[in-house]
């Protein structure tokens, strides 16, 4: 029995570790970008990726009667469908405004959901990150070098029940994880 248990131990582990995935973003040249500035990396964001999330947002939000559970990221937790579909039409007149403008954001500043300014357009860029990163279609430079990064690694962590993504240089330095986003805000939600 002990062996059995010593087995299942090992290949959990052999799993856990065998579970990351190492991506190679796109070697596209990114004509008109978001700059998005995390503590250890800038992502470089195509703003038609951006384009092509809000038309895809204009469809499913009135088909789904802006419910909150189209989002995942913590910061709509609270809301009611009145209250996401008033902060939808503030990002859409934004973007609409703004998509042809310079546009760099940073999570070393403070943002408030409700601003109507250009942070009000960070948790919808904080929804699309993980698949965008997934995906390879960011461009990534790290922080610490200023050089733009060939290949990154995608990892999960299980959060209660639940599996999210983490986003690591090579040399194992955190870049991105989806739990900040999407979890661990949870307690300043609703205060």
């Amino acid at each position: 029995m002990k062996n059995l248990f010593t087995l299942l131990a090992a290949m959990a582990f052999y799993l856990c570790g065998s579970a990351q995935t190492i991506i190679k973003p796109y070697e596209i040249e990114l004509k008109d970008s978001i700059f998005y500035q995390v503590q250890t990396a800038v992502f470089i964001i195509d703003k038609q990726d951006v384009e092509d999330y809000f038309k895809g947002l204009d469809t499913i939000l009135p088909q789904r009667k802006y419910s909150k559970d189209v989002f995942r990221n913590i910061q709509f937790l609270h809301l009611n469908p009145e209250e996401v579909q008033r902060h939808y039409k503030m990002v859409s007149k934004f973007w609409a405004a703004n998509k042809n403008n310079p546009m760099n954001y940073s999570t070393d500043r403070i943002t408030l959901f409700w601003n109507d300014n250009e942070t009000v357009l960070m948790p919808y860029l904080d929804e699309i990150l993980p698949d965008l990163l997934e995906g390879g279609k960011i461009q990534v430079v790290d922080r610490s070098t200023n050089k733009r990064v060939q290949k990154y690694e995608m990892n999960f962590e299980e959060v209660g029940v639940k599996s999210y993504k983490i986003f690591k240089f090579i040399k194992g330095r955190i870049m991105w994880r989806e739990s900040e986003v999407f979890v661990e805000q949870m307690s300043t939600v609703g205060n």
